[in-house]
């Protein structure tokens, strides 16, 4: 297997697993009183979009192929590193 292959498989299950953990946040912030339900509410928008954000780039990695996905590699993981930063302030509230 390539570096390329390699490396979309760690972010693929990356996004997977972060898909996963918002998915029980979301699952957390139901069981929640009305004023916390509305402030988490924001922060989960948030948090989709730069999830749906993440999914688009990595759409990206993987269309542009070996040959050039390095450049795309380093925006790639900015909007991962600013779902993560986000997510775990949000998981650290509850």
């Amino acid at each position: 297997m390539s570096k390329f292959e390699d490396y979309k498989e760690k972010m693929k299950a990356k996004l997977e697993e972060w898909e996963a953990d918002l998915d029980k946040l979301k699952a957390k912030a139901k069981g929640e009183k009305a004023d916390a339900k509305i402030e988490h509410k924001e922060e989960i928008e948030e948090l989709e979009g730069k999830l749906e954000k993440g999914g688009k780039k990595f759409k990206e990695l993987t269309e542009k192929g070996e040959d050039a996905w390095e450049s795309v590699k380093e925006s790639f993981e900015k909007t991962l590193d600013s779902f993560s930063d986000t997510f775990n302030k949000f998981k650290k509230k509850f």
